[in-house]
C-alpha cells in the first residue's frame, strides 16, 4: 500500500511539473521564435537583403579570363605566321577580358535603389505578421480566461445544487416536503451539469486552439496564467483624427505598402532607361602559344611576343525594339497607379478598423455597464426568492427560475468583461504596437 501511495505521489508530481503555467508575454514571446510562418518571413528579409548585395555587385567591373587548347591536322592558317601549312601540331590560346557599364540610362543605380526598398519593405511585412499574430494570441488568451471563470462559476452553482438537493432528499425521506420538490431540484442539477460541461469543453477548446497558435502538441498540459483583470479605465474620444495620424506613422502595414509604391517608381525608372544608349568600356588582352612556330622560341617567349591588348569603347542607342520598351513603361505606369491605390486601400481600411474599434469600445462600454445592473437586479431577486423559499412561500419550481436567471446575468457580465477588455487593448493596439493585460 506504503508503494502505491508513493507511486501515484510521483506520477501526480511529474503531471504537476509537465504543466507550464503561460503567460500572455510567455505566448507571445515562444510564438514569435517558433511561428513557421514568421520563419518564411524572415528568410524573405535574407533573400532581399542578397539580391541588395547582388545589385551591388553589378555596378562593379566585369572580369573574364579565356583559355582553349587546339589540336590541328590538315591544311590551316599558322596563327603566329599567318601561313598555310600542312602538318600536325597543337596550340594554346589564353585572353584577359574586363568590362564596365559607364552609362545604362541609371537602370543599375535605380535597380539597387529599389533592391534597398524591397529589403526595408520585407522587414516592415514581418512586423506586419508579428502585430497579427500578437492580436490572435491576446484573443485566444482571453478566452481561457474567460471560459476558466465560466467554468469556476457554473461548479459554484453545481455545488450549491448539489447541497440543496441533498438537503431536500433528507427533508422529502423525513416526509417534510412533497416528492415533486426533489424532482425539481434534480431537474435543475442535470441542467447544471450539462452546462458543467459545456464550459468545461469550452475550456478545453479553447486551449487546443491557442496550442495551436503556439504550434505545441499536447493542448491539454497547457495552462495560463491565473490573472484578475478589471474593467480598464478608458475615455470614450468624440473621434479618432489624432489617434489615425498616430497609427499612420508606426502601423508597419501602411509603411509597406508606401514602400511598395517607390518600388513600382523604381520599375518606372528601369523601363525609361530603355530608351537610353548603352555605353560600355572594355579592355582585352590575349597571346598564343604554337609547338610549331619558326624559330626556338620557349613557352614563356611566345606568350610575350604574341601578346595583343585593346581597349574599346562600345555605343549602343536603341532606334526600334518592336515596340517592348515602349510596352514596358505602359505596364510600369499602370502598376505605379495600381500600387498607390492599394497603399490608400490600406489607409482606408486602418481608417475603418480604428473607427470600428472606436465604436466597439462604446458599444462594449454600455454593454457592460447593462450587465452590471442586471447582476444587481438578479441577486436581489433572487436573495428575496430565497428567503421566501426558506419560508416555503415559493415552490422549488420558482426558485430554480430566479437562480437561472442569477447565473445568465452573470454569465451575460462576464462575457461583456471580457469583450470590454479586448476591444480596448486592441484600439490601444493601433497606437502603440503593444498588447498588455
Amino acid at each position: 500500500m506504503r508503494i502505491l501511495t508513493c507511486f501515484i505521489f510521483i506520477f501526480t508530481l511529474s503531471n504537476l511539473q509537465a504543466q507550464q503555467i503561460w503567460s500572455l508575454n510567455d505566448c507571445v514571446d515562444y510564438a514569435l521564435k517558433n511561428n513557421l510562418s514568421l520563419k518564411q518571413n524572415e528568410l524573405n528579409i535574407q533573400q532581399k537583403r542578397v539580391q541588395r548585395l547582388h545589385s551591388k555587385m553589378q555596378m562593379l567591373p566585369t572580369i573574364t579570363t579565356n583559355s582553349s587548347f587546339n589540336k590541328n591536322e590538315g591544311r590551316y592558317v599558322n596563327q603566329v605566321t599567318n601561313d598555310f601549312v600542312e602538318e600536325i601540331s597543337n596550340s594554346l590560346n589564353l585572353s584577359l577580358s574586363t568590362n564596365i557599364t559607364l552609362f545604362s540610362g541609371f537602370k543599375n543605380i535605380n535597380q539597387l535603389k529599389k533592391d534597398a526598398n524591397e529589403h526595408l519593405k520585407s522587414i516592415y511585412d514581418l512586423e506586419t505578421a508579428k502585430n497579427n499574430l500578437i492580436t490572435t494570441i491576446a484573443l485566444s488568451y482571453l478566452q481561457i480566461l474567460f471560459n476558466k471563470e465560466l467554468y469556476q462559476t457554473a461548479l459554484k452553482q453545481h455545488d450549491l445544487t448539489e447541497n440543496q438537493e441533498n438537503r431536500i432528499a433528507t427533508l422529502v425521506d423525513a416526509g417534510s416536503l412533497a416528492k415533486g420538490e426533489l424532482l425539481n431540484i434534480q431537474s435543475q442539477l442535470a441542467l447544471e451539469e450539462q452546462q458543467l460541461t459545456q464550459a468545461e469543453n469550452q475550456l478545453s477548446l479553447s486551449k487546443l486552439q491557442l496550442a495551436q497558435l503556439l504550434e505545441l502538441e499536447n493542448h491539454q498540459n497547457l495552462e495560463v496564467l491565473k490573472l484578475d483583470l478589471k474593467v480598464p479605465n478608458f475615455n470614450i474620444k468624440d473621434n479618432i483624427h489624432s489617434d489615425y495620424e498616430k497609427a499612420l506613422k508606426i502601423q508597419s502595414n501602411i509603411k509597406s505598402t508606401d514602400l511598395q509604391v517607390n518600388s513600382a517608381l523604381y520599375d518606372l525608372k528601369m523601363a525609361k532607361s530603355s530608351y537610353a544608349p548603352n555605353l560600355v568600356l572594355g579592355h582585352r588582352t590575349s597571346s598564343v602559344y604554337a609547338d610549331n612556330a619558326v624559330g626556338d622560341f620557349s613557352f614563356e617567349e611566345q606568350l610575350k611576343n604574341n601578346k595583343q591588348s585593346g581597349i574599346f569603347l562600345n555605343l549602343s542607342i536603341p532606334i526600334f525594339n518592336q515596340w517592348s520598351a515602349h510596352t514596358a513603361v505602359n505596364q510600369s505606369e499602370i502598376q505605379v497607379e495600381n500600387s498607390r491605390i492599394i497603399a490608400q486601400q490600406a489607409k482606408n481600411e486602418l481608417r475603418k478598423n480604428m473607427e470600428q474599434a472606436h465604436s466597439d469600445q462604446l458599444a462594449a462600454y454600455k454593454r457592460h455597464q447593462a450587465a452590471q445592473k442586471s447582476v444587481e437586479a438578479s441577486k436581489e431577486s433572487f436573495g428575496y426568492i430565497s428567503e421566501r423559499y426558506e419560508l416555503g412561500m415559493v415552490n422549488s419550481y420558482e426558485f430554480n427560475e430566479s437562480k437561472n436567471k442569477l447565473i445568465k446575468s452573470e454569465s451575460d457580465e462576464l462575457q461583456a468583461k471580457y469583450d470590454l477588455i479586448f476591444k480596448v487593448k486592441l484600439y490601444e493596439f493601433y497606437t502603440s504596437q503593444t498588447f498588455e493585460l
